[in-house]
């Protein structure tokens, strides 16, 4: 359900990526006739580019999943059945989220499931396949066992909703003590770019050895390979998982 790319989503990313092939053909090669041999670069980018955007939307879902658990927890105490405690909370979450959010997408398949009479903890199995998110998992997981062994599911939901919470808290903490150095990694990668531009405006014919010769291309796909290896090895070191 989170990793699911709209059509719009899918062509900005698809241009992008033939928009960084344009951009590398220029700065080094200065030929038309490397954009098919750097074609391959458009797929890695919207590589790329799909995993940042799954990763925004899994961390929208395990936000809003976290809220939409605490409201469940809630209703029940308040003496609703679990079915009627996620059917009004997926009322509520409606009123602050849009209808094709992939938070309102999982509870409007539960509650479908719900209506057909499909047991809630199957519906909340298939629901955390789709999602990728590893809460939503553990939550399906530990609630099915919970409710097939008679255990206290109100206290069980209460809990996880706070456990939910603390991870979350957490990596807030981690990302505001990294969002300068993700700053400057973003910095960094246009660096190269920048010089390369600024010394080919202010100097003409710098760097005119390095195109249009065997040996030159050479140089340059070198270069490009080690910008590349830097860019990769960038994107890992900022990788952090809790």
């Amino acid at each position: 359900m989170s990793s699911n790319f709209s059509q719009k989503e899918m062509m900005l990313m698809w241009l992008q990526g033939l928009g960084v092939v344009i951009l590398f053909s220029y700065f080094f090669f200065r030929s038309p006739w490397a954009l098919p041999f750097l074609l391959p670069l458009a797929y890695g980018y919207v590589k790329v580019a799909k995993g940042k955007l799954r990763q925004v939307k899994q961390d929208e879902l395990r936000f809003c999943f976290k809220e939409a658990i605490e409201i469940v927890a809630g209703n029940l105490k308040a003496g609703y059945a679990v079915e009627n405690a996620f059917l009004e909370a997926r009322l509520e979450v409606g009123r602050q989220r849009r209808s094709d959010s992939p938070i309102m997408l999982m509870l409007t398949y539960i509650k479908k499931g719900i209506e057909n009479n499909i047991p809630l903890e199957e519906r909340l199995k298939k629901a955390e396949k789709s999602s990728g998110v590893a809460e939503v998992t553990e939550f399906a997981e530990v609630f099915a066992v919970a409710k097939q062994s008679g255990g206290n599911v109100i206290d069980l939901i209460g809990q996880y909703a706070t456990m939910i919470g603390d991870k979350i808290e957490t990596e807030k903490e981690i990302n505001v003590a990294i969002s300068a150095r993700r700053g400057e990694q973003r910095i960094m990668n246009l660096v190269p770019f920048a010089i390369l531009f600024y010394i080919d405006i202010s100097s003409p014919g710098f760097f005119a050895s390095l195109y249009h010769n065997p040996a030159g291309i050479a140089i340059m796909t070198v270069c490009m390979a080690i910008y590349l290896g830097a860019y990769s090895l960038s994107i890992r070191m900022m990788r952090i998982e809790i």
